[in-house]
């Protein structure tokens, strides 16, 4: 008996101590993977935190706006209604699709949105609505068959779509209501977008559509109703080619310019310039977008949202165009094309631009053009063409030899030429519209006289005029001619600021005087 007490007494402590050892390994195993948890993972738990408990948004801000020199509104920006959705990492298909149809049962949407809807959407959508037929699409051992070519478990994935879209029939899309259709158009904006950066769902809204969406945005996670803009071209086609164009949100950022505004910190379906003014101010007219944050629970459904900063409309441009003179310009252009259309092959266009030759400011910068629209010539905006085509001069360029004449002491002012025809060997004879006789510079001018501008020629060139004589000019003389007509802006870029400007028309080839 006393055996026997003495060997129980000998159990205890040692299923005490292994319970002990049982514990300890316990928590010394807690121990370390709270320490793994907080030294070697906590920073990347804290940043998925903040990820779903504070997501930050961009919000768009108002453009600015352009004037002329009078200070006229030329470019504005139109207030419109909004609702927008911003889709949050780890939102699920199921929660964008219940949104949806919530959404579907207060706004109407714009048929041009559901004109755009592809027959795959459809069959997507009837696949999402209709999961358990869509599964019997495909039968296992087809999928076996797949599974049999060695394929990725993506790209299995993608043939099974692709066969069960297939197998969807025009009968299974007959089944999608005209509600189911909305709620497609709805769907289809909501997915089109990127992460954290809101998406337009549909602009201009009714003031009931917004109000009754505004009361119920806490059963919207991720949709909001808010005022953004529309740009507005104040004066129709008057100077339009030349104010360029914004993209709108579908767009997004241009493709060939992604990484120049990415850097930049702009969203991907950002508005931007695209195109001429607006596209060479985009720094000065985007503003600073107003961030606000999200604050979500552990789920991921929003419990407030709190504005970070208010961001700043951008800033507005001053032209030194004066619209009231472009539009007088651009109205005397077309009637005087309209006037002579058809008199002359080539006249189909005029440019004009007028300028301050004080300072150089671009006052008018007009071009118009006739096309044939419907078997009848109508007469378009041009004014691209003053700075982005290239044409021959013609007599204009007769100031500019006059003062290279000048320049290169080979006359001075007074200088006289006899204007007869001249003759050069291998060559047409060279004249004048009419034979003035005796004349100088200014009558030269005057007179729009051919003649004269041979003879500087020559002249700069050290050579004589002898009838049915051979010419022998050097190049540093076509170079001397070229350097001083560039003075005069020809054959060079002017440093207008807009893009796309062409440096004129160079010959790349040394040939015989020619009539001007």
């Amino acid at each position: 008996m006393k055996k026997q007490e003495k060997k129980s007494g000998r159990v205890v402590p040692l299923r005490l101590n292994i319970l002990f050892l049982c514990v300890f390994l316990l928590f010394s195993g807690i121990i370390i993977q709270l320490g793994k948890v907080q030294i070697f993972d906590g920073e990347t738990y804290k940043n998925e935190l903040e990820k779903r408990e504070n997501a930050t948004v961009g919000l768009s801000v108002p453009r600015g706006k352009i004037f002329d020199r009078e200070g006229n509104p030329v470019v504005d920006n139109k207030s419109l209604r909004t609702i927008t959705y911003t889709k949050v990492k780890g939102v699920k298909q199921e929660e964008i699709l219940k949104s949806a149809r919530q959404l579907a049962d207060i706004i109407e949407m714009p048929q041009e949105d559901i004109d755009k809807l592809t027959e795959t959407d459809k069959k997507d959508f009837w696949m999402q609505l209709n999961p358990e037929f869509a599964q019997d699409l495909v039968s296992k051992k087809e999928i076996d068959k797949f599974r049999d070519k060695d394929i990725t478990g993506k790209e299995l994935d993608k043939k099974i779509e692709d066969l069960k879209r297939k197998r969807v029939t025009d009968k299974n899309l007959q089944e999608l209501t005209a509600k189911d259709i909305e709620v497609l158009a709805i769907k289809s904006k909501m997915t089109s977008g990127f992460q954290m950066a809101p998406q337009i769902i549909k602009k201009d809204v009714s003031e009931q559509e917004y109000a009754v969406i505004s009361e119920n945005l806490a059963n919207l996670p991720g949709v909001d109703a808010s005022v953004d803009w529309e740009r507005i071209y104040v004066n129709d086609g008057l100077f339009r080619s030349v104010l360029g164009n914004v993209s709108n949100a579908d767009e997004g950022l241009p493709r060939e310019r992604l990484d120049y505004y990415l850097v930049r910190d702009y969203s991907r379906n950002d508005r931007v310039g695209k195109s001429y003014i607006e596209q060479q101010y985009e720094d000065v007219l985007h503003g600073t977008k107003k961030e606000v944050r999200s604050i979500a629970d552990k789920q991921g459904n929003t419990i407030r949202t709190e504005t970070v900063s208010e961001g700043k409309s951008g800033k507005n441009l001053t032209l030194t165009i004066d619209m009231e003179l472009q539009k007088k310009v651009e109205e005397s252009i077309e009637k005087i094309l309209k006037q002579y259309k058809g008199s002359e092959s080539m006249l189909d266009r005029a440019f004009v631009v007028m300028m301050n030759p004080k300072n150089g400011q671009v006052l008018s910068m007009a071009g118009k053009r006739l096309v044939e629209k419907d078997g009848k010539m109508e007469v378009e905006d041009y004014a691209l063409g003053t700075l982005t085509s290239s044409y021959e001069l013609g007599s204009t360029v007769k100031g500019a030899t006059v003062l290279t004449g000048f320049e290169t002491n080979a006359i001075t002012p007074g200088t006289h030429f006899y204007d007869a025809p001249m003759k050069f060997k291998g060559t047409k004879e060279k004249k004048s519209w009419k034979n003035f006789g005796d004349i100088d510079d200014l009558r030269a001018l005057q007179v729009s006289s051919n003649v004269y501008m041979f003879n500087i020629a020559l002249k700069i060139a050290g050579v004589d005029y002898v009838k049915n004589s051979s010419l022998d000019i050097k190049q540093e003389y076509f170079d001397k001619m070229r350097y001083y007509f560039r003075q005069f802006g020809l054959g060079v870029q002017t440093g207008i600021d807009l893009p796309n400007e062409t440096a004129g028309q160079i010959g790349k080839k040394i040939i015989s005087l020619v009539s001007y």
